[in-house]
């Protein structure tokens, strides 16, 4: 009875040191790319962003942490016609311009990690806002338009996702892959009353872990 008490004690002092090796914060540092949808009539077509950023995630537990999120993205100019007589010039039914802009996200929200050797998978489900002049410059870069509505350039967004790091040493990982499924909700004069935006963000980079 008392070796097998003695076991029992080595197996439950194993499992708490087992349960406590692990990182308690993870600051990550990023690449992102941003597939932004600037509305959903099928009127403009999609902008490419790329940039950056970092996010810190402070765990409660071995798999569930907080996690907060700066981003920062520039896009590249982007021409675009319409025929559209609702927005466009009544003779022509036809408008066209070009623009470009910034993109800034910050959110928080849990995450859920996986520990599995040196391959850590993860969830997310983050809350916050965006900001972004695409729209603004949309509306005056646009020759012959007519948009009632001024635009918005601050929006609620909503990101659900996730991806995997791979651990190098007990202090680096290497965050191959995130991909995002980014909803924002920017109003603006192309929208046609739905202000829901679905955008698609990848991200790659390195976890420093404390």
């Amino acid at each position: 009875m008392k070796k097998i008490g003695f076991a029992g004690l080595l197996l439950l002092l194993g499992t708490s040191a087992f349960a406590q090796d692990y990182s308690k914060v993870e600051i990550s540092g990023n690449y992102s790319y941003f597939r932004f949808h600037p509305q959903n009539a099928n009127i403009l077509g999609n902008y490419s962003f790329n940039g950056g950023g970092g996010a810190a995630t402070f765990f409660l537990t071995s798999m569930i942490g907080i996690k907060g999120e700066l981003e920062g993205y520039s896009s590249i100019r982007h021409s675009f016609n319409i025929t559209n007589p609702a927005i466009c010039d009544s003779e022509t039914g036809v408008c066209s311009g070009s623009a470009k802009g910034n993109l800034f996200t910050y959110n928080v929200g849990p995450e859920f990690k996986l520990r599995m050797g040196k391959f850590e998978p993860f969830a997310e489900a983050l809350f916050g806002g965006a900001h972004s002049n695409v729209n603004g410059n949309l509306a005056t870069g646009c020759t012959g338009c007519f948009i009632q509505k001024s635009p918005n350039n601050n929006a609620f967004d909503f990101i659900i996702g996730g991806g995997f790091d791979i651990a190098v040493s007990k202090l680096i990982a290497i965050r191959p892959v995130e991909l995002d499924y980014v909803l924002t909700r920017f109003g603006n004069g192309f929208t046609k009353g739905n202000n829901n935006q679905s955008n698609l963000r990848y991200q790659g980079g390195v976890v420093f872990r404390f």
